[in-house]
């Protein structure tokens, strides 16, 4: 088997977009995964967020489509937001090769989408329910797929979404390449050869990626009940002229927090998933353009989601598990820039999340002091004590000075039958 050149740069084509996107060479995961796929292998690749995913499958994966040849890969997103998002990464990248990007995702308008299918784009980002539903009414063919990528692969193949995400596979030629793509680990991921068939290339970076990071992950001891007062004083201080990611677990406690927030004058927005597409889209480029200091949101609402330089992350409310840590703390950091994670709970709630992110991750605990995040504990200060009464023993032939005595102020009852009585003694 003759041995492939390692991967140093893309196509020239590609070039001058992969630079202005900020690369110089390639990321690991992007080394790791690029002549697997383009010798159309299966492949698993796993990495660390904010690493190059998505060109690290799009650019091999383009470089074998043949243009005005009708849909050839299939880019398989767990939502509309996220699966607008890759398709905006990978449009100029396909455009310098003369190749069409077409989003299919739910809550976007049905009719557009369908005009817009009918140029027969070879690439598809799509969403599972919306391109199950035009599948199953035969608004789409999928006869000349090649190439099937399930980005968030931990998620969409997760017990709550196999069933779904098998059934859509099942639509698609026997012989479709498939490309698998997360940040975390599933149990399925041991067991693909039995449910697809065939083994896959396994392209695991992710201890390499961690190497690499440059994000702290700090942890800030407040109780419950004062955790919206902290937020405001990190407003104002190290967080001051920056923005912060908030995650909550829930999105009944996303919209109490969101009200709490703005009900102490913060710059505040929120997404829960319930939003239209339009909103969620105005909220986002909002928080992209500093507008809001805070953005409350669940990890499920946000996965994924790239926002450029986003410098700080704070867990309000403590992760459920490792994976949905990573998936947090993967939104800041990204591209090899500095970021910190900062988490709020009490004592106990720092000693649990150390072991739940061990040995992943070192939680350091830090104090805001003087409108900075410090590691040093600040020192106690003395209470003021009141004069000292108690005068050397007499034993010792001094004069002692009593103690004035402090008398309680005695305070009459007010009986009824002692006002019944004035005036009359």
């Amino acid at each position: 088997m003759t041995t492939q050149p390692e991967y140093v740069t893309p196509i020239p084509p590609f070039q001058p977009l992969w630079q202005a996107a900020g690369y110089t060479v390639p990321t690991p995961i992007q080394k790791a995964v690029y002549w697997p796929i383009k010798r159309g292998e299966p492949v698993l690749g796993l990495a660390a967020t904010g690493k190059g995913k998505t060109l690290a499958f799009a650019l091999p994966l383009l470089e074998t489509l043949q243009p005005r040849q009708g849909s050839q890969l299939l880019i398989l997103e767990p939502s509309a937001e996220l699966a607008m998002q890759v398709r905006e990464v990978v449009r100029p990248f396909a455009a310098a090769i003369d190749l069409k990007v077409q989003g299919v995702v739910g809550k976007a308008n049905l009719k557009r989408q369908l005009t817009q299918l009918k140029t027969h784009p070879e690439v598809l980002v799509a969403t599972v329910g919306r391109l199950t539903e035009l599948l199953n009414q035969r608004q789409l063919k999928a006869d000349r797929l090649t190439t099937l990528v399930i980005d968030e692969a931990d998620l969409q193949l997760d017990p709550e979404h196999l069933t779904a995400t098998r059934e859509l596979i099942s639509k698609f030629p026997a012989d479709t390449q498939m490309v698998l793509m997360s940040a975390t680990e599933q149990p399925i991921f041991q067991e693909l050869a039995q449910w697809f068939g065939y083994d896959f290339v396994r392209c695991d970076t992710r201890r390499q990626d961690q190497e690499q990071q440059q994000t702290a992950h700090d942890f800030l001891i407040v109780g419950n009940h004062h955790k919206a007062e902290l937020m405001k004083q990190l407003a104002r201080g190290p967080i001051a002229g920056d923005h912060a990611l908030v995650f909550v677990r829930h999105q009944g406690q996303a919209q109490t927090l969101f009200k709490t927030l703005k009900y102490i004058n913060l710059k505040v927005g929120m997404l829960t998933g319930r939003e239209s597409s339009q909103e969620r889209q105005r909220i986002m480029q909002q928080f992209r353009q500093g507008k809001l200091t805070y953005l409350v949101t669940t990890e499920l609402a946000a996965r994924g989601l790239d926002f450029a330089g986003l410098s700080f992350v704070i867990n309000y409310d403590m992760p459920s598990d490792l994976t949905s840590y990573i998936h947090r703390a993967g939104r800041t950091g990204r591209m090899s820039h500095q970021g910190t994670v900062i988490s709020l709970g009490n004592d106990h709630d720092r000693r649990d999340l150390q072991k739940l992110v061990s040995p992943n991750y070192q939680i350091r605990t830090v104090y805001l002091i003087d409108k900075q995040l410090q590691t040093d504990k600040p020192l106690k200060t003395k209470p003021i004590r009141e004069k000292n009464w108690s005068m050397p023993n007499e034993k010792a032939g001094h004069s002692v000075q009593k103690a004035p005595e402090l008398r309680k102020k005695t305070h009459k009852k007010k009986r009824f039958r002692d006002q019944k009585n004035i005036g009359k003694h």
